[in-house]
């Protein structure tokens, strides 16, 4: 296993740190869309009538209405955005970011990152966040924050949202089809970050990036092969899985985000 007192004096000594978020954290903060545990009986009827099991399912399907597809929509944001209180591993990721300059790439979409208190110009969310909605025509309209449209369907007093610009059904800001619309506002500013820390000391902090969300692990290792002031640390991803030309820059612990995060900040 890397060596924790190492990857303490990298942080200590980076100018900046870029942290990327997957799956894996979002997990650890209580959302796992990929479980079937619970989904039948909290979401029974949709189980029984979609044929779906997990909440990426879910996500996944078009319901019959959009008055049905709204009322889920607000369980699930109500339940893991408006509910949330941020978990173990992200009390000690902003323990460990204390007076950093820090930038957070996500795929984790369910507003986690800015209801912990992170500065929300210093956040993109790659795969959207589902506290906000856009246009379903295909026509990118812009978004809007849905919270108050899923405070209302929750006490029984919800109406679809519609665009104010072509009365078309808005729906959540999140990859559910050809419509989504990435947020090139925080797109662009986490380019002039990247940008702006070529040349300085940069550590680079993976929590929970798999498989399916490749944008958040292949383009950062480059960056930081391409960049010899930069170092690489990752949970869930042993140091000899750490590509040849960076093991000397490069540290991976094979535990939870959370378990590196608690021996990261001791």
């Amino acid at each position: 296993m890397a060596d924790f007192t190492k990857v303490k004096e990298w942080i200590k000594d980076a100018d900046a740190v870029i942290v990327t978020a997957g799956n894996g954290m979002a997990k650890e903060e209580g959302l796992d869309i990929l479980s079937e545990e619970n989904f039948d009986d909290q979401f029974g009827k949709i189980a029984d009538k979609y044929d779906v099991h997990t909440i990426g399912d879910a996500l996944d399907k078009k319901f019959e209405s959009w008055s049905e597809q709204w009322s889920f929509w607000s369980e699930l944001v109500n339940e893991y955005s408006l509910q949330y209180e941020p978990g173990e591993t992200m009390q000690a990721l902003k323990k460990l970011l204390q007076d950093k300059e820090y930038f957070i790439a996500t795929s984790t979409f369910a507003h986690f990152f800015e209801n912990a208190g992170f500065n929300e110009n210093h956040i993109f969310n790659v795969f959207g966040d589902w506290t906000r909605m856009q246009c379903s025509s295909g026509i990118n309209h812009g978004q809007k924050d849905d919270r108050e449209v899923v405070k209302k369907f929750l006490v029984g007093e919800g109406e679809v949202p519609k665009c104010e610009d072509c009365n078309s059904p808005m729906e959540l800001h999140m990859p559910l089809n050809a419509n989504f619309f990435p947020d090139t506002d925080a797109n662009t500013r986490f380019r002039w970050f990247l940008t702006g820390n070529e040349d300085k000391k940069v550590v680079v902090l993976e929590l929970g990036i798999d498989e399916t969300s490749p944008q958040l692990l292949d383009p950062m290792v480059k960056l930081v092969e391409q960049f010899p002031n930069w170092k690489y640390v990752a949970a869930d991803l042993a140091d000899e899985d750490m590509p040849d030309d960076l093991k000397k820059r490069s540290a991976g612990f094979a535990t939870s985000s959370r378990d590196m995060l608690m021996n990261l900040t001791k």
